[in-house]
């Protein structure tokens, strides 16, 4: 599996964006994104890592995935939400495959637009 700080620092070159001006369009001290980025510090807060992602134009949710945390907007949600722990159960102790997941997903976005 893909590291945190190997993926950040491949975001950013991607984007052509140096180290300070990543940092200083995230918020964040280019020193303290340079120890992200060798894995000298674990992932960031939440906030941060939502900032970070929003600059390198990535999936906020990929990052939260290799950081090994849970955005809190998602887990408030969750909280709030009892019936989508049950599914989310659900579809953890069935084994769901990405592609019945992936059915799942068009079915709830058909279901919202009528």
């Amino acid at each position: 599996m893909r590291k945190f700080c190997d993926t950040v620092r491949e975001l950013r070159q991607a984007q052509n964006l140096s180290l300070r001006e990543t940092a200083s369009m995230s918020g964040i001290s280019p020193a303290y994104l340079s120890r992200i980025e060798r894995g000298k510090e674990p992932p960031p807060s939440p906030a941060v890592i939502k900032s970070i992602a929003k600059v390198l134009a990535a999936d906020p949710d990929v990052l939260f995935r290799l950081s090994e945390s849970t955005d809190p907007e998602i887990s408030h949600y969750l909280v709030n939400n009892p019936c989508a722990v049950r599914l989310l159960r659900l579809i953890s102790d069935q084994n769901f495959t990405d592609q019945e997941i992936g059915k799942i997903l068009n079915f709830a976005e058909k279901l919202k637009k009528n």
